[in-house]
């Protein structure tokens, strides 16, 4: 069975969004691997000293078992449009490290480094190749309802009403504004806009 990756953002010497991230490893391993105990990864995961100021991607890898933790400074994607892209087989629904059916799918349909693809499932939107998706109606941020990885941030946002739930389907996109990438890494307050305009 393939190995199972999680990314965390840590900032400021502090593993972020921990709740949410111990929440999905958990869940995987006793979906996966039958595991009957717990994991804390404030336990497991030893941060080493680093430059305050920087922000830093923790990669925990495992399976049945730890498998590995890497440290990295962190630079963002610089992600400036979208294409929509059609994958009515592609499952990704546990987040393993082999991404290698989503790599495939943005180097057919979005080979520049400054865009990604939009994946559309039975007809509904889902995620780009890395991240969840959010749009702005001029009201309120709304996110697919049906994505390919119920991510954490996402988790999050969701708790704390920041976002609300909604089929979407590509005729959709005209009644928003603009969107935003979000992923451990991406925040929603403050991401980076893109406009509706510049999905295609």
């Amino acid at each position: 069975m393939c190995q199972l990756l999680e990314t965390i953002l840590v900032r400021q010497n502090n593993l972020l969004n921990i709740e949410f991230h111990n929440a999905r490893v958990n869940y995987s391993r006793k979906a996966l691997f039958n595991a009957t105990d717990t994991w804390d990864l404030r336990e497991i995961i030893t941060l080493p000293d680093q430059d305050p100021g920087t922000v830093y991607k923790c990669r925990f890898l495992y399976a049945g078992n730890v498998e590995g933790v890497g440290i990295s400074p962190y630079t963002p994607r610089n992600i400036v449009s979208l294409f929509l892209a059609v994958s009515d087989d592609l499952e990704y629904a546990f987040k393993f490290s082999d991404r290698s059916s989503l790599d495939d799918l943005k180097k057919k349909h979005a080979p520049d480094p400054d865009s990604d693809v939009l994946i559309v499932k039975n007809g509904k939107i889902t995620d780009t190749s890395f991240s969840n998706i959010a749009f702005y109606d001029g009201n309120r941020w709304v996110t697919p309802a049906s994505p390919l990885l119920k991510g954490t941030k996402r988790a999050s946002y969701i708790r704390n009403g920041m976002l609300t739930e909604r089929e979407i389907t590509p005729e959709d996109l005209h009644g928003f504004q603009k969107a935003r990438l979000i992923n451990a890494m991406l925040d929603l307050d403050g991401g980076q806009d893109i406009p509706i305009g510049n999905i295609r």
